[in-house]
């Protein structure tokens, strides 16, 4: 990438982002057919804020088709962590979709194609651009940055899976079969070792950036379960017994009057 600007009028009067080339055919795996991206290797920019290209475009070779029940994804990564530098100055930027306001904490844009989209006449294009941060008080120079595409094919349906298995081992703790899937809030007022969590509080589940949740499964040892199938994941507990008990689920369901608590959770659903 490059940006200069002109000390006179303080503006910028080029930028260019780049890219692992205007097209690459590749081989998409599990899969014969050869595909292609287009990428646009230049982005000329003349002023802070959005400025767009041409976009991403997809497509099979001609007389091919891509196979249903794929996808194909497309990621990029920046060398300088999403900042133009020159020396030791540098400007933010966020690579986007659609026009909006530069954020330091924004997440990279991505772009998924459909094996309908690749199959079309011509293929499909997404927008692409790059939303740059005010560079006004910026001294004079070239600002570049390299940034890198990567392409993946990937089943266009999610499995569901079981991600991890949290067990209870204390009134705040607990052991996870899997670590870095979900983070769990605890708000119990009472724990033991025979009937895990009990009494008043909640139990939230959620995800970490990367996975998505399907399901978590409250189990009180070999008592029936309760299924959460609908986020926000959790259980309220209350003293009057199980029976009481509620869980935010599309059906309202309730816990039996045998369960009074909860020794382990299953949490199913699938890496994104």
């Amino acid at each position: 990438m490059k940006m200069k600007k002109l000390t006179s009028i303080a503006l910028a009067a080029a930028l260019a982002i780049g890219t692992f080339g205007t097209s690459v055919p590749a081989k998409a795996a599990d899969n014969s057919t050869d595909y292609t991206i287009t990428i646009p290797a230049t982005l000329t920019v003349a002023q802070s804020g959005w400025n767009a290209t041409d976009g991403i475009t997809a497509k099979v070779k001609e007389g091919d088709s891509f196979a249903t029940g794929k996808k194909l994804t497309v990621t990029a990564a920046s060398r300088n962590s999403w900042a133009l530098k020159s020396g030791d100055n540098s400007v933010g930027y966020n690579l986007a979709t659609a026009t909006g306001t530069y954020s330091s904490t924004a997440t990279p844009a991505s772009w998924e194609f459909s094996a309908a989209d690749l199959n079309a006449d011509g293929g499909k294009t997404n927008p692409m651009g790059i939303i740059v941060a005010d560079y006004s008080s910026k001294p004079a120079g070239t600002y570049q940055d390299t940034v890198t595409f990567t392409a993946k094919v990937e089943d266009a349906v999610k499995v569901e899976t079981l991600l991890t298995t949290i067990t209870a081992t204390g009134q705040t703790t607990y052991s996870q079969s899997e670590e870095g899937v979900v983070t769990v809030t605890l708000n119990t007022r009472f724990y033991d070792n025979d009937y895990g969590w009990v009494w008043d509080g909640t139990i939230t589940v959620e995800p970490v950036e990367g996975y998505t949740i399907t399901k978590c499964r409250f189990i009180q040892n070999a008592k029936k379960p309760l299924d959460d199938d609908l986020a926000p994941f959790s259980i309220v507990m209350n003293n009057g017994g199980f029976e009481c008990c509620s869980v935010t689920t599309s059906t309202g369901q309730k816990g039996g009057r045998d369960m009074d608590g909860v020794t382990s959770i299953e949490v199913y659903g699938y890496k994104n």
